[in-house]
């Protein structure tokens, strides 16, 4: 069974490796700490391995099992992952990779439909254990629904009902507030799609666009109690930011602390890790993981823990988490931008990122980020940045709040200046290597940090048709 596996993992590598999925990692390095690809520091020899030992291992795991429903089995791809050939800088690098592996083992099971939703609920599984990216997932489904091979509604979900038409339809005040939001509905949100294409066209014709309501009031929130959660819980990884390449920091340029997002913040079992220093045992279902349903649901209870422990897929899904978040700035937003922007070669196709998302936070009476350009010269690939902020409502209209406004110069800072609230669910994107921008101070009496999610989109490589 073992050498049937390697060989079967040894002509998965090869395809992967020939075909687009190779190109998972092929990434150029940004100069941002916690941005750069894993490409960087992998040659193509131990993406090979790595290939090698993820198709090897998932074909092993899913032989051996009796019932693929077992939720067991994220236990084991959780330590297929940490006993990888290769150490990545950080360990959810290496999830393309299994998703590759996920990929051509739902090829090899289409012709066995029961056997095909088993092994795509794993899949789905690992996805909400922070073990394989969501978007591959997604991409995944989407392939086997075109076939009609498979549909699940967990992760692509209908669109939410339509909101009462009238006063007497709305729900009563005292109603319970609405369940906060799956990461499957976050990537699956129509808005973001529209978001990104308004993105798209004010890029193309300013340099620079703002979209205001880009989620939606519920996954809004969803976002917020995510943001607030990970600052909260894990202050400790929030570091000074960083002036440039070189580390520098200076409170009175930039007076921000940040955290870095890989994409499998929030899980249980990566939390516990961290807690550990690196790799520990346990439950997927620890302290860290209680206190983060505590936060988002302002409940005690541990019921929905006892679930998720006892069932591979429990209902209703988890909560969309930080690392999620990072994921649908990464994989989701990125997707719509690469199909809207007009250039298709714009930027770097979705596959294409293992790059970090940047949380950041101001308290209130902190200095801003001096005036300057996400960019640090040639080598630099970033292209586009784009900044979202899951803030409450105290921020106000454009210069009327508590202050720590965006203010982008687009032509420079002698043409036109336009200042930007950090209100919450607004959408910014701008091209890093062209607008001049900068972060006003934000007053004392704010009454909550400034908080914003950033990625930085990478240029892609010319076609030789636009050349």
């Amino acid at each position: 069974m073992r050498a049937a596996a390697s060989s079967v993992a040894r002509r998965v590598a090869s395809r992967a490796r020939r075909g687009r999925a190779a190109r998972g990692l092929s990434g150029a390095a940004t100069s941002a700490r916690g941005g750069a690809s894993p490409a960087s520091a992998v040659s193509e020899e131990s993406q090979g391995r790595l290939l090698e030992h993820y198709a090897a291992g998932l074909r092993g795991i899913l032989a051996e099992a009796d019932d693929l429903a077992d939720p067991a089995l994220v236990s084991r791809l959780r330590a297929l992952r940490d006993d990888a050939p290769v150490r990545l800088e950080h360990p959810f690098w290496g999830a393309p990779f299994l998703a590759i592996a996920f990929g051509h083992e739902l090829g090899f099971a289409a012709a066995h439909p029961p056997a095909l939703r088993a092994m795509f609920n794993l899949a789905v599984a690992a996805a909400e254990r922070g073990l394989v990216p969501y978007h591959a997932v997604r991409s995944a489904h989407a392939q086997l629904r075109s076939l009609g091979l498979l549909t699940c509604d967990r992760v692509d979900p209908p669109p939410p009902p339509p909101r009462p038409a009238t006063a007497d339809d709305a729900p009563p005040a005292s109603a319970a507030p609405p369940r906060l939001a799956s990461p499957w509905e976050l990537f699956a949100s129509a808005r973001l799609r529209d978001a990104a294409a308004t993105l798209a066209e004010g890029l193309s014709a300013r340099g620079y666009a703002v979209v205001d309501d880009a989620l939606g009031p519920r996954l809004a929130a969803t976002a917020r109690s995510a943001a607030k959660a990970h600052r909260g819980l894990f202050p400790d990884r929030f570091i000074p930011g960083e002036l440039d390449a070189t580390g520098r920091s200076d409170p009175a340029a930039r007076g921000d602390v940040v955290a870095w997002l890989a994409g499998d913040e929030g899980t249980a079992r990566e939390e516990r890790a961290r807690a550990n220093g690196g790799g520990g045992g346990g439950d997927d279902d620890d302290d860290d993981a209680r206190a983060m349903r505590r936060s988002a649901t302002g409940s005690s209870s541990e019921s929905s823990a006892s679930a998720s422990a006892s069932v591979l897929l429990p209902d209703p899904p988890p909560a969309a988490s930080a690392g999620a978040l990072a994921q649908l700035m990464r994989s989701g937003l990125s997707q719509y931008l690469v199909e809207r922007l007009p250039r298709a070669d714009e930027l770097a196709p979705p596959e294409t990122y293992a790059s970090n998302a940047m949380l950041s936070a101001y308290a209130p009476g902190a200095p801003g980020f001096a005036p300057h350009r996400d960019h640090c010269g040639p080598s630099d690939p970033r292209r586009v940045t784009a900044v979202y902020y899951p803030n409450g409502d105290g921020w106000g209209d454009d210069g009327s709040g508590w202050g720590g406004e965006l203010v982008l110069f687009p032509s420079g800072r002698g043409g036109e200046r336009r200042a930007l609230a950090p209100r919450g669910d607004r959408l910014v994107a701008f091209w890093s290597d062209e607008v001049e921008h900068e972060v006003l101070p934000v007053r004392e009496d704010a009454g909550e940090e400034r908080l914003a999610l950033s990625f930085w989109f990478l240029r892609g490589r010319p076609s030789s048709a636009s050349r």
